[in-house]
């Protein structure tokens, strides 16, 4: 089992829909051991891949995620407070931010007290 500063508030799609997402470890990408990547929530719906393959993944390891559907950012929440991710678009050898990272004033934005 791999843990990730992630999980279902991230991406319901596997919990709502049994939708299968593939994922490697950013720096030792392909094979590896069938592994059960899971989120931080605590949740028995809390997982975001089961049997993906990973090679050695070890704490401080980026793990990527090459695609997660159409819906995966309309679907995320701030389940138990967490702050929505950014988005990041990658290709042809290169990255660009198109949404930042949520902030402890974002979600705090919304209380009246």
């Amino acid at each position: 089992m791999v843990a990730v500063d992630g999980g279902m508030g991230d991406n319901l799609e596997v919990s709502l829909y049994a939708q299968r997402f593939e994922a490697t470890v950013a720096t030792r990408v392909g094979g590896g051991l069938p592994c059960r990547l899971v989120g931080r929530h605590c949740e028995s719906g809390d997982t975001l891949s089961a049997g993906v393959l990973l090679r050695n993944p070890s704490p401080g390891d980026l793990i990527a995620v090459p695609a997660t559907g159409a819906y995966t950012y309309s679907l995320s929440n701030n389940y138990n407070g967490a702050r929505r991710p950014p988005v990041v678009f990658c290709g042809e050898g290169g990255s660009r931010a198109v949404v930042r990272r949520e902030t402890y004033e974002d979600l705090m934005r919304r209380d009246l007290s």
